[in-house]
C-alpha cells in the first residue's frame, strides 16, 4: 500500500523546510535544523523525548539531535547528517541553491538529495510506526541527526563516545543509494608522507638529495603497499594520491615533497600492516616521515539478516557495497557490531553537483519500504 496522501504533502512541507535552511559546511553550523526539527517534528507533546548534543569545531558550535520515541528497551536507530556541501557560485544554479523549488516531481537544492531527503524519508518512518503503540512498547525509535558528516564526522563522533548507540539492535543511515541497499563501506586511512632530502644550488644536484625525485620512486610502491584481496561486494582496495606539493624555486634542489595519500580499505586489509608497509619503503638516499590524518574501520553486515532479507523483497533492489564512509563508521563498533543498512532516496550521481534535487517519489517509496520492512521484521504486521 501507498503512504496517505496527508503524509506525503507533509514528508513535502519538512523537506522544502529543511533545504530552505543552509547549512553548508564549512562552517557547518545546524542549529536553525534542529530547533525546526524539535519545535515542528519531534513535538515533546507527541511523545519524543530530545537531547541536543553540542560539539565545537575550530571554535564552532555545531548542533546534533538525538530524538526518542517509545517505551522499549531495544532501540531501532535512524540517522542522518544535517550538513551539506557548499553550493559553489549561485549564479551557475538554474533553481537558487535554497530555494527548494519543485518542478516535474523533482525538488531541487543544495543538500535536497545528500541527504535532507533521506532524513525526510524516515522522519515519514518515524510518523507512521510512533502511531502503532504495539511497535512502541517493545521498541524505542531514535533519531540520530548529525552535524559535520561532510567534513570529518565529529557529530557522529561524539554522539558515539556518549553511547546513543547503547542497546540498538538495527541502524540505518539514509544516504543516497538510489534505493539500492548498501550493506557494507570501506574503511579509510588518509596519510601524509612527507619526503625529505637535502637541498643544494640547481647548477649542483649532485650536492643535493632531490625529494621530488624521490617522490617519483616512492608512488608506484605506494600501490604495492596494498594486499591483493578482494571482498565480494566492495572489490579491492583502492589509492588516491590526492596532492603533491614540495619544492622552493626552479634554481633550489628541493629538500622535501609531501604526498596526500587516500586509502579506501576493503575489510580483509589490515591496517596496521599497510602502515608498516609505508614505513618500509625503499627510501635510496632520503628519509621518510608518516603522519596518519584519519583512520576509520571498513564495515559489512550480514546480508542474511531479516531486515534485510525483507527490504530487499519488498523494494525489488540489490544489495551492494559502498567505496565511501558514512556516519555508520563511528556509530557501528567493529568489536561489537550491529545489523546496519546505507538507504535512501537520491542518485548519488546527482550529488555535490549544480542543481542537485531528489525525485520525490523515490522519498515516499523510501518510507514506503523502510517501514514495511520494520513491521514485517519486529511486529509480524502486515503491510502499510
Amino acid at each position: 500500500m501507498k503512504i496517505s496522501k496527508p503524509l506525503r504533502d507533509e514528508i513535502i512541507l519538512i523537506l522544502k523546510n529543511l533545504v530552505q535552511l543552509p547549512t553548508e559546511n564549512p562552517p557547518g553550523i545546524t542549529e536553525s535544523v534542529v530547533k525546526y526539527l524539535i519545535l515542528n517534528v519531534f513535538k515533546e507533546e507527541h511523545g519524543f523525548q530530545n537531547q541536543i548534543v553540542i560539539n565545537k569545531k575550530d571554535g564552532v558550535e555545531l548542533h546534533n539531535l538525538i530524538s526518542t520515541i517509545g517505551n522499549g528497551k531495544e532501540k531501532i536507530v535512524l540517522s542522518g547528517h544535517f550538513d551539506v556541501v557548499p553550493t559553489g557560485d549561485p549564479a551557475q544554479w538554474k533553481y537558487p541553491p535554497f530555494s527548494a523549488d519543485i518542478e516535474n516531481g523533482r525538488l531541487y537544492g543544495r543538500g535536497s538529495a545528500d541527504m535532507k531527503g533521506g532524513i525526510a524519508s524516515l522522519i515519514g518512518v518515524i510518523k507512521i510506526l510512533s502511531k502503532i503503540p504495539r511497535f512502541l512498547e517493545k521498541y524505542k525509535l531514535v533519531f540520530v541527526g548529525t552535524a559535520d558528516e561532510e567534513a570529518g564526522m565529529a557529530g557522529s563522533f561524539t554522539l558515539s563516545k556518549q553511547g546513543v548507540m547503547n542497546d540498538s539492535i538495527l541502524l540505518i543511515i539514509a544516504e543516497p543509494t538510489d534505493l539500492k541497499i548498501g550493506i557494507g563501506e570501506k574503511g579509510l586511512l588518509w596519510v601524509k608522507l612527507k619526503i625529505i632530502g637535502k637541498s643544494a644550488h640547481g647548477s649542483t644536484p649532485h650536492e643535493g638529495i632531490n625529494a621530488i625525485e624521490g617522490a617519483l620512486k616512492i608512488i608506484p610502491q605506494l600501490y604495492d603497499c596494498l594486499e591483493e584481496k578482494s571482498n565480494v561486494i566492495l572489490g579491492k582496495s583502492t589509492l588516491n594520491i590526492g596532492k603533491i606539493s614540495g619544492g622552493t624555486a626552479i634554481n633550489i634542489v628541493p629538500d622535501q615533497a609531501i604526498l596526500d595519500l587516500d586509502y579506501r580499505l576493503i575489510p580483509e586489509q589490515d591496517h596496521n600492516s599497510l602502515i608498516d608497509n609505508l614505513k618500509n619503503l625503499q627510501k635510496h638516499k632520503f628519509s621518510i616521515d608518516i603522519e596518519i590524518i584519519n583512520e576509520l574501520s571498513a564495515l559489512q553486515t550480514d546480508s542474511n539478516h531479516p531486515f534485510i532479507q525483507n527490504l530487499k523483497e519488498i523494494s525489488k533492489s540489490e544489495v551492494l557495497g559502498l567505496s565511501y564512509a558514512t556516519d555508520a563508521a563511528h556509530l557501528i563498533s567493529v568489536k561489537n557490531p550491529i545489523p546496519f543498512i546505507i538507504f535512501g532516496p537520491g542518485d548519488p550521481n546527482n550529488i555535490h553537483k549544480v542543481d542537485e534535487f531528489i525525485e520525490l517519489e523515490q522519498v515516499f517509496q523510501a518510507t514506503e519500504y523502510l517501514t514495511n520492512a520494520l513491521l514485517q521484521t519486529y511486529s509480524k504486521e502486515k503491510d502499510l
